[in-house]
Formats: C-alpha cells, structure tokens, sequence
C-alpha cells in the first residue's frame, strides 16, 4: 500500500480530504468547512497519508492538567488492519500528560480501544443536540 506519513499539524489537510475520509469511514455528520476548523481547534491532531490521500486522522483537545477528550478516530477502509489506528491513537496518548483521557466510541468498536487501557466509565453524561449541527452550519 506504500510508504505512510504521519503529521503533526494541519497544514496540507483540506476539509474536502477530511470530509472524503469520514464518509469512507462511516462517520457521517462530518463536513464542510467546519471539520477542518475543528482539527485547527483541537491542540493535538495526528493525520496518517498515503502519498497525496489522507487515510487516517485523530484529535484531541485537553486542559493539559487533568483531562482529555479523543476525537473523531478514522481510518480509510482500504488501509484498516496496517496498524494505522494504532499509530494514531499511541501518537496522540504520548501527547496526553493527563490522569483522564475519554472517547465515545460504538460498542462494535470498544474492544480496539481496549488494548490502550480504555474502559467503560460511569457517572458519563452527555447533552446532544443534533438539530444544533444542522442550525449551525457554519
């Protein structure tokens, strides 16, 4: 599948090759400008490319003292099972110099997560309001 580069910033990334990415991965709900600008937002971002093609692509954002959040974890299909997720997801723990480092993650993909030290956490609530999204496409 040839040579994988691993990138620490956003530079080269567009929104397009994110928004390719995500649907790929079947993270719907992702698109437009405003991925980019939340890759730009987050202080640790790590992108896996294949020649000009994005493949992979994680963020986190953090308080740098306490705590963390993992965002948007997504490897392009055809590269699934190279060991690209993993890289990505090491890159961006040995950035994370915090007790707790959290992530939502589907139950058919938990058990991946596992093998970092990611368990299920209780007392976890969330607010969700996907009509926001769509009210605020910015």
């Amino acid at each position: 599948m040839g040579n994988i580069n691993y990138r620490a910033d956003c530079e080269l990334v567009t929104a397009r090759a994110l928004e390719e990415l995500f649907r790929a991965a079947g993270l719907e709900g992702r698109a437009g400008d405003k991925i980019l600008r939340a890759f730009k937002n987050s202080p640790i971002v790590r992108f896996a490319v294949a020649g000009d093609r994005l493949i992979g692509a994680c963020r986190a954002i953090t308080d740098g003292e306490y705590h963390a959040f993992m965002y948007d974890v997504a490897v392009d299909p055809k590269y699934q099972g190279l060991a690209i997720g993993k890289e990505l997801i090491s890159r961006v723990l040995s950035e994370l110099r915090v007790w707790r480092v959290m992530l939502v993650a589907d139950a058919k993909v938990q058990g991946f997560y596992r093998q970092f030290g990611f368990t299920p956490y209780e007392n976890v609530m969330a607010k969700c309001d996907r009509q926001w999204l769509f009210d605020n496409p910015r």
